[in-house]
């Protein structure tokens, strides 16, 4: 380690602002393993700064680890610029006043700080902190799959979050993995903006969209989910697709809303049919479900609405 190094690392920290305890390390590395491996911060050094192994050194473990850690990122081939952003992450594990203060020293842009910031509350799971700064113009953090699973797997307000995310940041959805966490987002959300999402997908790919449509919103928490499937408004070519998934599925609440349908194109012979399958007549009054509860509730009030 050259003496320009060391000195710039005495300048960086000092021996009293070192966070890093046994308790905060092990926070650090629970949340590596919910984040399947990888920390943002873990997958930002390898894309900033080519470094690999960055696990082995982050979080450090004593005040010589980190001068490490220091070395690992500043030896690198990486611009100026690209290190620091690695360096003010660092810092924010010391205080706020500690990292602004690195902030203004070095000049640091502000959108660069902005995705750091960004990051480092992923990391931590705080969401809306890590909404606010990765969806103000100019900031532009790739890993879109990863951010998408995490706001779908641990925030509560999950869904809202990746539709927020994905408008405000025009993300391309580069992947099939991409497209279809996008649309488990839209379907708890609106059934009707995941289906024009859908709309957006080639026609030869779309059955397999619009089929996996019906399972999110079926699956989802929102009670007027079965309602909304059964009043979408497709076409014919959609409309076949759907109503060939639905017989297809084994669960009443798919019968249901088949029955709906159908009865809504004047088939009354499937209908009929769909009907005498069933285990139980449809009722306004039984509750079921949840979401097909809230189906029978809505067209009692307002039967005409079907379709």
């Amino acid at each position: 380690m050259s003496d320009e190094v060391l000195d710039a690392f005495d300048t960086f920290v000092s021996e009293d602002e070192v966070p890093y305890s046994h308790q905060i390390n092990s926070q650090i590395i629970m949340q590596r393993n919910k984040l399947d491996g990888y920390l943002f911060f873990d997958l930002l050094s390898a894309e900033l700064a080519g470094i690999n192994d960055i696990q082995s050194y982050y979080p450090p473990q004593s005040l010589d680890m980190l001068r490490d850690l220091f070395t690992r990122i500043v030896s690198t081939e990486a611009d100026v610029l690209k290190q620091r952003c690695l360096l003010y992450y660092i810092k924010k594990d010391m205080n706020e006043e500690a990292a602004s203060e690195f902030c203004n020293l070095t000049a640091f842009p502000s959108a660069h700080r902005k995705l750091i910031d960004g990051v480092y509350a992923l990391d931590r799971f705080d969401f809306e902190n890590a909404m606010k700064n990765l969806t103000v113009p100019g900031v532009q953090l790739q890993f879109t799959e990863k951010i998408l699973s995490t706001l779908l797997r641990y925030c509560e307000n999950g869904p809202l979050y990746v539709r927020m995310f994905v408008f405000s940041t025009s993300s391309p959805l580069p992947t099939d993995t991409c497209k279809m966490l996008y649309l488990e987002a839209l379907s708890q959300v609106s059934a009707s903006s995941a289906l024009d999402f859908v709309r957006t997908i080639p026609v030869e790919d779309r059955v397999i969209y619009l089929q996996s449509m019906i399972d999110f919103c079926l699956s989802s928490d929102m009670n007027t989910s079965a309602y909304d499937i059964a009043n979408l408004p497709l076409f014919e070519f959609e409309e076949d697709m759907v109503i060939g998934y639905l017989s297809a599925r084994p669960d009443a609440t798919s019968k249901n809303i088949l029955l709906v349908r159908e009865l809504h194109r004047g088939h009354a012979q499937h209908a009929k049919e769909i009907a005498g399958t069933m285990k139980n007549q449809i009722s306004f009054g039984t509750k079921r479900t949840t979401q097909w509860a809230e189906m029978a509730k809505r067209l009692k009030s307002n039967p005409t609405q079907i379709l």
